[in-house]
């Protein structure tokens, strides 16, 4: 894709990928219980975290892995930093979605407190939003490739066939989000009960909060 396009392209893991055969088709080396990557490009810097967790439908980040996004941040003051990850940080559009988003959004925005933040760009919930949270940091949503979701119901979630994508338009630190969309059926085809949109009661082993 990278010769085709003439372009950088980056991989992160979602919900329902497999760690194994990620590392294995993108990565030269496994490394370690997460995977995490910067690329800088002149006065921006992009992050792609992993808030996979293997065996839930929510993400988490481990501290670990906040600890290494802090440093960097701290290392690079006058950069603009972009952050993409799979899951949805917490936010007024996601009430419905708290069992299936990033269960411990405060503690990255700790992390991000008072740093040059250009957004926060996610996907996971199979519909478009943005919204400001913390220090009004910009955080978008993109829809999905495979179907659309209508969460609008707390506890009957409706599923329609659907596929969309984002640019994100980046010019001088200032950003710009355009939903592209390709589909969007009005039948209802399947329909997800959600007994309980709370979040996530405990974290997995390695991802508590220290």
């Amino acid at each position: 894709m990278e010769a085709e396009f003439d372009c950088h392209v980056r991989v992160i893991l979602g919900n329902h990928d497999r760690r194994a055969a990620f590392y294995e088709g993108y990565l030269p080396a496994d490394p370690g219980p997460y995977y995490a990557s910067r690329m800088r490009i002149g006065n921006n810097d992009f992050y792609f975290l992993d808030s996979k967790v293997s065996g839930y439908e929510a993400g988490w980040l481990a501290p670990q892995q906040l600890q290494w996004l802090g440093k960097h941040l701290r290392q690079a003051p006058t950069k603009r930093a972009f952050l993409f990850l799979h899951h949805p940080l917490d936010g007024p559009t996601m009430t419905n979605m708290h069992y299936a988003i990033l269960q411990n959004t405060p503690a990255l925005l700790s992390v991000l407190r008072g740093h040059n933040l250009g957004g926060v760009f996610s996907g996971h919930v199979h519909f478009v939003s943005s919204y400001l949270i913390g220090d009004n940091i910009l955080n978008v949503v993109a829809g999905s490739a495979a179907y659309a979701i209508d969460c609008h119901d707390p506890h009957h979630h409706y599923v329609h066939e659907g596929s969309s994508y984002q640019i994100i338009t980046i010019d001088r630190g200032q950003v710009g989000v355009t939903t592209r969309q390709l589909l969007h059926g009005k039948a209802v085809i399947d329909e997800l009960t959600i007994p309980d949109t709370k979040f996530v009661g405990r974290a997995p082993q390695g991802y508590e909060s220290r």
